[in-house]
């Protein structure tokens, strides 16, 4: 019978802490094939879990999973052990959770490990040492590419919670969604606008939704709602990832096209560099566009109605709409230069052939004089 929690002393009950950590290491790739080279690796299937789940999750737009075997972190007299899963994306990206299963978890259990930030830290190298091995299994069938952006989201799971645990327990839940230990004096409105997207299913479940955590109150199997936060989690990476590589494109366009300027054969070079430099946009348009394409495609495998929910509160409170806004706003920023790149290439060509016909009469009316001068 599990005990109900007073006063943040014991919850007698079984848990889980995930700490995921999301990281884009290469161009698109093809599941299938590396799935080959990935020992263990395997496709997602369907999660049965006693919920009915509208559509469920269409496998065809799902990741690969890859088992990692499992690792002990000690600290102090707390000692843990975790399991480690990579899930790879097919726009380039990965996700290693290093999750930690616990039969019989205390409140003070999960503060120890929340705010103790050695746990955290050695969640961080368990993940990067997992990323690495991925890496070196794949690095001599695709290009990796070192990127320093990634992502990290908590998530925490409590499992038979009394029906009023939510509601005795609002500024601890608060505090460990924000990562602050001093949850008792965070204010009334701080503690219901951190709580405020609350997705359920059963009557009593809590599915909380914050920018760096879930906490989770649910007696029921909860892989696919995983599955869905770790989407959104690599989304916002993407965004992140197309918004560096633009804004580094805008700067290297920038600086070529006053280089042209500057230099001494502007006239004669100025049409084939800008071609060139057009061109460059232009590809580099198409393929972070379809990229973007691909990453938004994965959301559509969600189902109609309570995944679609949870999704939806996980992009709100990552404010995926007003990222993808403003990368469209850089993106129509480089489509704007271009044009700007090719109407300055029409016009230095129109001047280039009046150039042209200018020496060319010059040339004629040469021709004509210097037979008279003779004379």
């Amino acid at each position: 019978m599990p005990y109900l929690l007073l006063r943040g002393v014991y919850l007698g009950m079984k848990g889980e802490i995930i700490y995921t950590y999301f990281y884009d290491f290469t161009d698109r790739i093809n599941l299938t094939e590396i799935k080959n080279y990935l020992r263990g690796a395997q496709e997602f299937s369907f999660f049965e879990y006693g919920k009915a789940v509208p559509e469920g999750l269409n496998p065809f737009e799902l990741p690969i999973l890859l088992n990692s075997g499992k690792k002990e972190v000690k600290f102090d007299s707390l000692s843990l052990s975790v399991n480690v899963q990579c899930v790879i994306y097919s726009v380039g990206a990965m996700a290693i959770r290093v999750r930690a299963p616990i039969e019989d978890i205390s409140q003070q259990l999960m503060d120890k490990i929340t705010f103790d930030k050695r746990f955290e830290k050695r969640f961080k190298e368990i993940a990067d040492e997992a990323k690495n091995r991925v890496e070196k299994s794949l690095s001599k069938y695709l290009m990796v590419k070192e990127k320093k952006i990634f992502e990290m989201y908590r998530q925490y799971f409590l499992e038979q919670t009394p029906k009023d645990f939510f509601e005795k327990n609002k500024s601890w839940i608060a505090g460990v969604l924000l990562d602050e230990q001093n949850y008792r004096d965070l204010s009334e409105d701080y503690i219901n606008n951190t709580l405020k997207r609350n997705v359920a299913y059963y009557k009593y479940d809590s599915f909380i939704i914050d920018w760096d955590a879930m906490f989770v109150i649910s007696s029921s199997n909860y892989e696919n709602e995983i599955t869905v936060s770790d989407t959104a989690n690599i989304q916002l990476l993407e965004y992140r990832v197309y918004q560096d590589e633009i804004d580094r494109m805008i700067g290297s366009v920038n600086e070529r096209f006053s280089r042209i300027q500057r230099s001494p054969w502007y006239i004669l070079l100025t049409r084939r560099n800008m071609i060139r430099l057009s061109n460059n946009i232009s590809d580099f348009y198409a393929e972070y566009k379809d990229l973007i394409d691909d990453v938004n495609k994965i959301v559509m495998s969600f189902g109609e109605w309570y995944l679609a929910r949870i999704y939806a509160a996980l992009s709100d409170s990552f404010r995926l709409n007003d990222i993808e806004k403003r990368l469209q706003s850089t993106f129509d920023m480089l489509v704007n230069i271009r044009s700007f790149i090719q109407d300055q290439v029409s016009e230095d060509s129109s001047s280039f052939l009046e150039w042209i016909v200018i020496l060319l009469f010059i040339i004629e009316i040469i021709i004509i004089v210097l037979p008279l001068l003779k004379i």
